[in-house]
């Protein structure tokens, strides 16, 4: 029986049961209380895409008929969920994968409607390397990736869909053909060969390496979507571009001194880590990520 470990290294993903179901009351009803007051979107014409990265403030949710995607470490208020990105079982099991002495590096909510359509394109999570210093060599067996991405959902979804095995090999010609010339995103509503979806009941975590092929697609959700969204890399490795994705600058001393003691530690150790190694732009340099290596 292959480990998790062995598992995620070949698929690129693993399946793990997380929460009980008192634990995902006590989520969901967090996460509710955060969202209010509801607002009911009026205009519901599905868009012709659904890109989240845009800073949403959480009073802004459901203003419009969409998938939101709000980060919380930086923003006041959302304390009462924090302890959701340190749960043990999250921690070991990812520690088990990339290795020890984890450092946080996205804590979210992916939330939406019933009704919601959501489409977002096919991609891998690269979008912070400019297309033209893509390489191939970024998604081979022989380099580690430092990062893992995981959803985490209260309600059963399957808005997450894979291509299993894509994380450490290039394109095929299929794939870049659906890709249609971008190296970030492929056109919204182009399918992509092999690609399937990964269905979760609440309470389970898919964990997967952010180089693997995805996108993000339902239909028309049934029932809200209430998912916790988390990343993580070990401090035994450099990190990858991923880490750079909270505004370290909102992490001020007063801000700081709001958290628990524990979440205060982990923004502490990311800061430190920042400190580190400053620039981002260093992180898909191939001295970096093979020290020591002559370049093929």
């Amino acid at each position: 029986m292959k480990s998790l470990k062995e598992s995620f290294e070949k698929e690129g993903y693993v399946i793990v049961d997380v929460l009980t179901q008192p634990e995902i009351d006590h989520f969901r009803g967090i996460m509710d209380d955060l969202l209010s007051p509801k607002i009911e979107a009026t205009d519901k014409r599905v868009r012709s895409s659904s890109f989240q990265h845009l800073g949403d403030e959480i009073a802004s949710f459901g203003q419009e008929a969409r998938q939101y995607y709000f980060h919380l470490l930086t923003k006041p208020g959302t304390e009462p969920i924090h302890h959701a990105f340190y749960n043990p079982v999250i921690l070991k099991v990812v520690e088990e994968i990339i290795g020890p002495n984890l450092i946080i590096n996205n804590a979210s909510i992916l939330a939406a409607n019933a009704g919601t359509s959501y489409s977002l394109g096919w991609h891998r999570d690269i979008i912070q390397i400019p297309q033209e210093e893509i390489e191939d060599w970024l998604f081979s067996k022989e380099r580690f990736h430092n990062s893992v991405q995981i959803n985490l959902p209260l309600v059963d979804e399957n808005s997450l869909w894979i291509v299993p095995r894509s994380h450490n090999r290039p394109n095929t010609p299929e794939e870049n053909e659906a890709f249609q010339g971008s190296k970030h995103y492929a056109p919204v509503g182009v399918e992509m060969p092999g690609g399937m979806p990964v269905p979760l009941k609440a309470g389970q975590a898919v964990i997967y390496n952010n180089n693997l092929i995805h996108r993000g697609y339902t239909k028309t959700m049934e029932v809200p979507r209430r998912t916790l969204h988390m990343g993580y890399h070990s401090a035994a490795h450099p990190p990858t571009w991923h880490f750079y994705l909270l505004n370290a600058s909102l992490l001020t001393p007063e801000y700081l001194q709001r958290l628990n003691p524990t979440m205060q530690r982990m923004m502490n150790e990311y800061l430190e880590c920042k400190r580190q190694y400053p620039k981002m732009s260093d992180t898909w340099k191939y001295d970096y990520n093979f020290p020591g290596q002559a370049a093929n």
